[in-house]
């Protein structure tokens, strides 16, 4: 599928081309070039080094998500709740109606909240955030929500309490 992509691409980018390469022609010079890489063209990188990243990985202690007991009845099946993900709402596009959903709450920062806090376990490629979960830049970006945005397009129902 991925050759077959490549070609898409590369026929897109030679529209203007006079006569255009068949498939069978653009895999041959593909095959071609690929035989005629060496290790030195994968041993060096043009990429930035990697910068340790000062936010551990894991959220710790016992901060750990817990899934609803609350369930709803849609069309005569059981279902669980979910909720809105109090990251995916902070950060979703301003004409977007809704963030993302989850059925995973912390309990520990809940506790003295109008409702539970409901986060997502994915990573969803945030600004500034890229490859945390919304776990984990709950509890240790925006420390337990201490930190979160408020200038964010929801309620104030469990974010931080003043």
């Amino acid at each position: 599928m991925a050759l077959v992509n490549a070609y898409i691409v590369y026929r897109k980018l030679w529209e203007r081309k006079p006569r255009k390469d068949s498939h069978f022609i653009f895999l041959a010079r593909l095959h071609k070039d690929l035989i005629e890489q060496t290790e030195a063209c994968f041993t060096h990188s043009r990429a930035a080094p990697n910068v340790a990243a000062e936010i551990p990985s894991v959220v710790q202690g016992e901060h750990k998500l817990t899934q609803t007991t609350d369930y709803r009845m849609n069309n005569g099946v059981q279902r669980l709740r979910q909720r809105q993900c109090k990251v995916c709402s902070c950060y979703k596009p301003e004409g977007k109606k809704r963030g993302g959903t989850s059925s995973y709450y912390c309990a520990p920062c809940s506790q003295g909240k109008k409702g539970p806090i409901t986060l997502c376990n994915k990573e969803r490629g945030h600004p500034n955030n890229e490859g945390l979960t919304c776990t984990q830049i709950w509890h240790l970006v925006w420390q337990n929500g201490e930190f979160a945005p408020k200038t964010s397009h929801i309620r104030d129902l469990g974010v931080a309490k003043e």
